[in-house]
């Protein structure tokens, strides 16, 4: 397998995380039946081909939202994928929807996106090359900054604040920081996020133990450098996100490379 990531633009860098591209050997490797979701605070949008060549034939779409559970979704057989992965708090700015809408959900691009999903379909099938698709994309997500949104702006201080901490901010000081109440602030976080505090920053604490790795070899060292409490603790995290132990799913990341 191999996977490459573009970094966006300047005007989409705070809402977009990376674009990405993922091609398996067509003929070492069966085709892919499931697609694997992991906890990510990421939303992604991806478009699926049987191929890698100019004429691979286009299979499906899908919109995945962000999500603090592993899952698997059975799917038509692909070998190459394009997608695009968005920050959680995205969802409002892009969409004009709260985040929660998209917590957890699977669904055909057409169907959340209606005619407008119908056309990217129609577009990427027949596109040329990654270049173009992945421009096809930037492009497309310019267009709706353009658009009516919804915004809050002290919230988003709030999500950056969690993040920078990698996980570890006190909730109730950050929400009288922000002169709310508890229950106010859980609310609209929980919109603006798709996470209630807590939870979003369980994923997020993840996220940093999935960037660590391969800096460490020890466990033990990566779970308390995040502020895990032990190693139990850690392991019981990591399997609710992955479906694996962390030493599974690292073996598995390494066969997959």
């Amino acid at each position: 397998m191999k996977y490459t990531t573009i970094l966006p633009s300047e005007e989409l860098k705070d809402l977009i995380s990376h674009f990405w591209v993922c091609t398996w050997d067509v003929p070492l490797e069966k085709p892919n039946n499931t697609y694997y979701v992991v906890g990510s605070s990421l939303a992604e949008i991806v478009f699926a081909f049987n191929g890698n060549s100019k004429s691979s034939s286009f299979l499906f779409s899908a919109i995945q939202g962000h999500t603090h559970l592993a899952n698997q979704y059975p799917v038509e057989g692909f070998y190459h994928l394009i997608g695009v992965s968005f920050h959680s708090y995205a969802i409002p700015c892009f969409f004009n929807i709260p985040a929660t809408e998209l917590n957890e959900k699977f669904m055909p691009l057409s169907k959340f996106l209606g005619n407008e999903g119908t056309m990217l379909n129609e577009k990427f099938a027949m596109a040329s090359s990654t270049e173009e698709r992945i421009n096809m994309l930037s492009d497309y997500f310019k267009s709706l900054l353009r658009q009516p949104k919804m915004e809050d702006q002290l919230i988003m201080k709030a999500i950056k604040a969690i993040k920078n901490s990698n996980g570890n901010s006190k909730i109730e000081a950050l929400s009288q920081e922000f002169g709310l109440s508890q229950k106010q602030f859980n609310r609209r976080f929980k919109e603006f996020s798709g996470f209630n505090p807590k939870t979003y920053s369980r994923v997020i604490r993840f996220e940093s133990v999935i960037k660590q790795h391969p800096t460490t070899s020890s466990l033990t060292e990566i779970a308390y450098e995040n502020g895990y409490f032990d190693q139990a603790h850690f392991n019981n995290e990591f399997k609710l996100f992955t479906g694996f132990n962390p030493k599974d799913f690292w073996n598995l990341s390494e066969q997959n490379n």
